[in-house]
């Protein structure tokens, strides 16, 4: 199936969707179809090829069931510089049934990143991390928090317009004051107000959506298994507990080699850099 979607960045890629159902079921999945036609070329002449159809290369490789195929064509790109979050959400398909769950959930929450509100990301993200060996109960939160990052999630463009609307609505209200000769009503200044407001709230969390000022860092573990100490030491009387590849963590210090990383279950320990990769 064709999720029938075109990055907006580096090259205009079309993406691959696949329902979480059928990525469930390996073994019977049908292979995905793509829009327009490219043959399977080799690695040198694909470094040659435009962008597009190397991500084409890569979409004709995964439908004949060339998975390892798929991945190099689209790695190729992600290495060259190339980012969109349909990129990166097919990376993660191609890590999913090469059996990879680590570094599928890498590149589902950073497609996440890129495509807050696309539904087949957040599925697919949704059963890739069901399959992991932590199953982490995220602590309760309180609801200011998640209406802001709900908020912040929202597209783009949807704030665009907002800014855009409150912005005019505004001038229209210092207009309509200035150009009333007889006594302009006291709500056009009070609109206007509000409306110069609201416009400053909405831009500035357009700019925290679009740059990701204030961002939590976080990471995936990449490793089997990942040892999380009280401290910055391998020190084996030093452990607290282990995780697991595909795990996600908020990354809150660094201190050489080590990061101290927040469990979504608040559990706090340092781990290896190495274990795992940011988002």
């Amino acid at each position: 199936m064709t999720a029938g979607r075109t990055a907006g960045r580096r090259g205009g890629l079309a993406a691959i969707g696949l329902p979480a159902v059928l990525l469930a079921l390996a073994a019977t999945l049908a292979p995905a179809s793509s829009t327009g036609s490219a043959s399977a070329v080799g690695l040198a002449a694909l470094q040659e090829a435009a962008p597009a159809d190397r991500f084409q290369a890569g979409n004709s490789r995964y439908q004949a069931g060339d998975h390892e195929g798929a991945l190099e064509a689209w790695l190729g790109l992600h290495e060259d510089g190339f980012e969109s979050g349909e990129l990166h959400y097919n990376i993660g398909n191609a890590y999913f049934r090469l059996g990879e769950l680590g570094r599928a959930i890498l590149f589902y929450e950073r497609a996440k990143v890129a495509l807050p509100r696309d539904e087949s990301v957040r599925v697919n993200l949704e059963l890739a991390r069901s399959l992991t060996a932590d199953q982490i109960t995220p602590l309760p939160g309180f609801w200011v928090p998640r209406v802001v990052r709900w908020a912040v999630q929202l597209a783009p463009r949807a704030w665009l317009i907002a800014t855009l609307a409150l912005g005019y609505l505004g001038l229209a209200s210092i207009l309509l004051y200035r150009l009333l000769s007889t006594g302009p009503p006291r709500w056009t200044r009070h609109a206007a107000v509000a409306a110069a407001a609201l416009a400053f709230v909405v831009g500035t969390n357009l700019l925290i959506r679009e740059f990701g000022i204030g961002r939590a860092e976080r990471g995936v573990i990449l490793q089997t298994e990942a040892a999380v100490q009280s401290a910055p030491s391998d020190d084996p009387s030093l452990q607290l507990f282990t995780i697991h590849e595909g795990a996600v963590v908020r990354i809150d210090r660094r201190s050489s080699d080590w990061l101290e990383i927040v469990l979504e279950d608040g559990k706090v320990g340092w781990v290896r850099a190495g274990d795992l990769e940011t988002i």
